[in-house]
């Protein structure tokens, strides 16, 4: 008893120095929920059970990809879901945690990068009887409910989604651009279809009545006067001077 008090305090002392700041970038809240007996808790970075709960979870990106046979047994035993959170709005890191009834062994798989993946390391706990404590402190180890669930388990490993890099994203927005821009060349023309409708629609219903109208109109149309016209005449500027001659 005095040793597991005295491993805990350890533990307790280790997760304040090593729990990450909200400032540092890591997390800033925890959700612990257990599927199975339908029970809740969440702490703040401030509270100590955050930092303890960090502690004996472990670090990340340690252990082994696959899931080891020894741990068939422990997937049908209770399993508690632990989602820390970035900003208390972006799933930062999950760790499952799989309380097998070997109290002397709890199993942990934690993927770090849920941004992109939900790749991640399956390793033992150090300090298996310390965090069955811990979650039953948090009050997330209750009886089983007949309408709870067994929780979702991690799934096989698989390779995430490379970063596209920099030159291939202006690349895409370069041709989704050109792409917008030939669409709408190509189907502008379609507005120009009501217009023409209209405008036929008018030539149809005015060409009856201007057909009957009264003959005098038209015909003062046709034979309207163009007003006076100038006409160009040559002068013999001879002839005119012989007269002039002539006269005197």
């Amino acid at each position: 008893m005095v040793r597991g008090i005295l491993s805990l305090a350890v533990a307790v002392a280790l997760g304040l120095l090593a729990a990450p700041t909200a400032h540092a970038g890591g997390p800033t809240s925890v959700l612990i929920v257990s599927p199975e007996s339908q029970q809740t808790a969440a702490r703040y970075s401030s509270d100590a059970d955050y930092s303890t709960l960090m502690t004996l979870l472990g670090q990340p990106n340690q252990g082994q990809k696959e899931r080891p046979p020894s741990l068939d047994a422990a997937m049908h035993s209770r399993q508690i879901n632990v989602t820390w959170m970035a900003h208390d709005i972006a799933p930062w890191r999950l760790d499952r945690v799989f309380t097998s009834d070997d109290t002397t062994t709890v199993w942990i798989h934690t993927a770090a990068d849920l941004s992109r993946t939900f790749n991640g390391y399956w390793h033992r706990s150090q300090s298996p009887a310390e965090l069955r404590a811990l979650l039953k402190k948090l009050g997330v180890m209750g009886p089983v409910t007949g309408t709870g669930s067994t929780g979702v388990a991690p799934q096989e490993w698989t390779t995430p989604p490379a970063e596209p890099e920099p030159e291939q994203v202006e690349s895409a927005t370069i041709t989704a651009g050109k792409s917008a821009s030939t669409n709408s060349t190509t189907t502008g023309w379609w507005w120009a279809l009501p217009g023409l409708t209209i405008g036929a629609a008018l030539a149809l219903l005015i060409r009856p009545w201007a057909t009957h109208l009264p003959a005098t109109v038209t015909a003062s149309w046709r034979n309207r006067d163009k007003g006076p016209r100038q006409e160009l005449r040559d002068v013999d500027d001879r002839e005119g001077g012989d007269g002039r001659d002539g006269g005197a």
